[in-house]
């Protein structure tokens, strides 16, 4: 009878590359506004360098970072939406003029044919 041979395997993670050729690996964040937060990055990543081609997070970004990026991004939204009305009022008042200046145009043509009947 063949004697069976058990093979044990080992599971190893592989993180993504980075377009710099190296692998990428796991961190901690510790930043203020992301602390332990985890992440990956370039494998050639140094503090105070280059982040290189590759950053990635692992983790969700905090509940008040989300708010504040979200606040953030609706004031953004509404100064956007404010200009947008403040060009669309400028907009109104110049046909405002012109529509008046027609008007006076209109009666003058008007009184021109009145003299010519």
């Amino acid at each position: 009878m063949p004697s069976s041979s058990s093979a044990s395997s080992t599971f190893q993670l592989e993180y993504p590359t980075c377009n710099c050729g190296k692998p990428s690996s796991m961190r901690k964040s510790k930043t203020k506004e992301n602390p332990g937060r985890r992440f990956l990055g370039c494998g050639n990543y140094e503090k105070g360098k280059k982040f290189w081609d590759y950053f990635y997070w692992i983790d969700p970004a905090p509940k008040e970072k989300q708010m504040e990026d979200n606040i953030q991004a609706l004031e953004s939204q509404n100064r956007a939406l404010l200009l947008k009305c403040q060009e669309r009022e400028n907009f109104v008042q110049e046909l405002v003029k012109e529509n008046k200046e027609l008007k006076k145009k209109l009666v003058a043509v008007e009184g021109v044919m009145v003299s010519y009947k």
